[in-house]
């Protein structure tokens, strides 16, 4: 029998399903409605993917190294409302209770630990699915033993898809997203420099590194909007690109679907 790991981004789901119940005015209520509606989602998505592992991923609540390395990443996002964030440890409480391991791991992003769940079950032949909206988890389709899931819009992504939505293969994403930059997450691209032009750079040349080694063979309108930019870039794409190695600190086997409730989960 196939072996499938379901990871959910927790924070992803649920602040989605909070906003769609922006008309609810009485915010305890509204918490409440999103912890119920989140378990429903999460039981058919279990139905649906029929997981032999399964587990949902928080963000940590402190600064992660992103915003060591970079002091503007993520600056200016609308913060989470106080009791929704008040409420998350009884949003993992029920999950738990409903057979859903549940990791927070103190100074990491969600997208992080995530990733290297998925690169590690892939390495053990085991089939991932992300269940999150985040693009970023598309440079890691390359694999094609991880698969991304929007449950909103109801549809899969593969490493086939990824070429028809940004024109490049998934292991080129963290280079185009250097020079094109991720606004959701403040994260400064190359000033000028939009999709279209991007894809006509990197289609010469794949890596920053070979990009501005080769500086000169670029049109004098190109170069001007590199010059000066290397850093940057570099700097971009370290952010940009999604950690593989993080030491969780569990095994797979930890997050059995029948069996969640050894797991060294935090709420």
């Amino acid at each position: 029998m196939e072996k499938k790991l379901l990871i959910v981004d927790g924070l992803n789901v649920i602040r989605r399903l909070y906003a769609a119940l922006e008309s609810e005015n009485d915010v305890d209520r509204r918490v409440e409605r999103t912890q119920s509606i989140a378990i429903e989602a999460l039981a058919k998505l279990t139905s649906q993917f029929s997981p032999s592992y399964a587990v949902v991923v928080f963000d940590s609540s402190g600064k992660t190294w992103r915003h060591e390395f970079y002091p503007e990443y993520k600056l200016g996002r609308v913060p989470m409302d106080d009791q929704l964030l008040d409420s998350l440890p009884d949003f993992a409480k029920a999950f738990r209770f409903n057979n859903l391991a549940c990791l927070r791991l103190d100074g990491w992003e969600a997208d992080d630990l995530i990733a290297t769940l998925a690169v590690k079950a892939a390495q053990s032949n085991v089939k991932s699915y992300i269940v999150s909206t985040d693009k970023g988890f598309t440079q890691l389709l390359d694999d094609e033993r991880i698969y991304q899931y929007d449950y909103f819009a109801k549809l899969g992504y593969d490493k086939a898809w990824v070429p028809g939505k940004y024109g490049v293969e998934p292991h080129q994403l963290t280079n185009y997203w250097a020079l094109v930059g991720d606004t959701t997450n403040r994260i400064p691209g190359v000033k000028g420099i939009g999709p279209k032009t991007a894809l006509s750079i990197i289609n010469d040349f794949p890596t920053i590194e070979k990009i501005y080694a080769n500086l000169p063979t670029f049109s004098e309108r190109i170069q001007k909007m590199l010059a000066g930019g290397y850093e940057q870039c570099i700097k971009s794409r370290t952010l940009v690109a999604l950690k593989t190695d993080v030491d969780i600190g569990i095994r797979l086997s930890q997050l059995s679907y029948l069996n969640s409730g050894s797991t060294k989960a935090k709420p």
